[in-house]
């Protein structure tokens, strides 16, 4: 299986100008699938880790961005470890 790992950053964009959250993330990919594992290092502190929760649960999609692009995904916990998240991009129209 062809995998690949970058780093990267994902943002909550509350409109055009406002930034809610924007956190380094390690992302591996699975070629040609549109899907990635994010990791947040180093491990959240409860009070962060809770924030973020929230932001997924309120608003799954945010953007990942990487040095050259940007990918509208949207996230998921995995098993409620928000440390660790899926990302699928969402088509664009």
């Amino acid at each position: 299986m062809d995998r690949d790992e970058k780093t990267a950053h994902l943002e909550w964009w509350a409109n055009q100008r406002t930034c809610l959250a924007r956190l380094h993330v390690r992302v591996t990919a699975t070629a040609g699938a549109g899907e990635w594992e994010a990791v947040i290092p180093p491990p959240l502190d409860h009070g962060t880790f809770e924030n973020l929760k929230q932001l997924i649960d309120t608003d799954p999609c945010l953007t990942l961005r990487f040095d050259d692009s940007t990918v509208e995904v949207q996230a998921e916990d995995f098993d409620d470890n928000v440390g660790h998240l899926r990302l699928a991009a969402i088509p664009t129209s």
